[in-house]
């Protein structure tokens, strides 16, 4: 009997791009993507396009223009397999393994292969849950992401991950599979509702909040403009917040998550659960903005913020335009205890049985915790109630 470890090691890189009208006829960068990708058959290159209902609603002559591009470009050897498909957005189509199937089948009625490419054109719930198929069919189908909301921009279409729900459970059945590329086209966010325009800010106020302290103060300059829906400071706030999550995927020797410690989830064993408990009538940024204040006023309470920079946090969100208070609150168990709580022992499960949550360590940096204080957290819950309540900035029970 013998035993010896064997090791290899994995090298991966993907561009992010930032440009707009991707699929303008003059825009070189999808096709820059393709041709940087080797075809060792030597074969044209074909792709399949998703497209989210909601996107080719708001920009109806986008399919044409898909076409059209495809068409231009064919003497470079690339081959639209199809017309581009329509897939619901939102949770809907996270719900359970039906797009997987439906993806698959597409897949192989198109006789795509592993040098094939699915191109994915929507919200973060669209880019997790096709994005999911393009990894399991042949063991992995090369797909470039096409974020179009700003928390796609900013978070979700970015890094190696990919799932569906399950079973009530938020990401249950997934993969860790990078992407080919990711192209931010800045078009797409201007023609987001204002909820949809609003909710991935979420997620800059948070990684500001633990990561960079002189971007939480840039946001705070750029509230006015943002909440206008001024597209020059979007397009700001957008590029550094996908910068600083690209950072910490990438420098942080952990981006397929097999340790406890996340950072980026700051605030969002309570996001994950009150999405739950809304139904998703919630959207994961406006949930995100909800848990990163409360999770603020409750660092302060324990040291780890000071009142002052606690009551920056809800200002800043407020001025954004987050309403920080939901019913889901009231929902209490048997026991009488806030439903909410019931998210950190299924945060704990998620992490494979430690719980281990981000806090700030002062404004711009982050040091975990491992359990919350329910008493203390409470009195932060009252404050931001009373907060929310005044829709004017309040901590520490000011």
């Amino acid at each position: 009997m013998s035993s010896q470890l064997w090791s290899f090691t994995v090298s991966y890189r993907f561009p992010v791009t930032f440009t707009r009208d991707v699929f303008a006829i003059d825009n070189p960068h999808l096709l820059e993507v393709v041709r940087s990708c080797e075809n060792e058959v030597g074969a044209p290159v074909r792709a399949a396009v998703f497209v989210d209902q909601a996107v080719l609603a708001a920009r109806p002559r986008l399919e044409r223009d898909i076409i059209a591009w495809f068409a231009h470009h064919a003497e470079h050897g690339l081959a639209l397999a199809a017309s581009p498909y329509p897939v619901s957005g939102g949770e809907a189509i996270k719900d359970g393994l039906p797009i997987i199937e439906r993806v698959a089948r597409i897949c192989v009625d198109l006789h795509l292969c592993r040098h094939s490419y699915l191109i994915i054109i929507g919200g973060g719930a669209v880019l997790d849950a096709v994005g999911l198929a393009a990894s399991l069919v042949h063991r992995g189908l090369r797909h470039i992401r096409l974020p179009t909301t700003t928390l796609a921009q900013c978070d979700a279409g970015l890094g190696v991950k990919n799932a569906v729900n399950l079973f009530g459970i938020k990401n249950l059945i997934g993969s860790f599979t990078p992407p080919t590329a990711v192209i931010n086209d800045l078009r797409f966010l201007e023609t987001q509702d204002a909820r949809t325009w609003r909710a991935g800010l979420a997620e800059a106020v948070k990684v500001a909040i633990i990561k960079d302290a002189e971007f939480f103060a840039r946001l705070e300059a750029l509230a006015p403009a943002l909440a206008a829906r001024d597209a020059t400071a979007m397009a700001e706030a957008v590029q550094r917040c996908a910068n600083l999550h690209l950072e910490h995927i990438t420098g942080s020797g952990d981006p397929f998550e097999r340790g406890t410690s996340r950072p980026l989830d700051y605030g969002h064993w309570l996001a994950h659960r009150l999405e739950a408990l809304s139904q998703h009538r919630l959207q994961h940024g406006e949930a995100v903005a909800i848990g990163v204040a409360a999770d603020s006023l409750y660092a302060a309470s324990i040291g780890r913020l000071s009142s002052g920079d606690a009551e920056r946090v809800v200002r800043l969100l407020q001025r954004l335009g987050f309403r920080l208070w939901d019913a889901c609150f009231t929902l209490r168990d048997a026991q009488g205890r806030r439903q909410v709580y019931a998210g950190l022992e299924q945060f704990r499960e998620h992490l494979g049985g430690q719980l281990t949550l981000a806090m700030p360590d002062g404004l711009g940096r982050q040091r975990d915790i491992a359990s919350i204080d329910i008493a203390l957290y409470e009195q932060a819950l009252a404050q931001l109630r009373r907060c929310a309540r005044r829709a004017v900035p309040c901590a520490n029970g000011r």
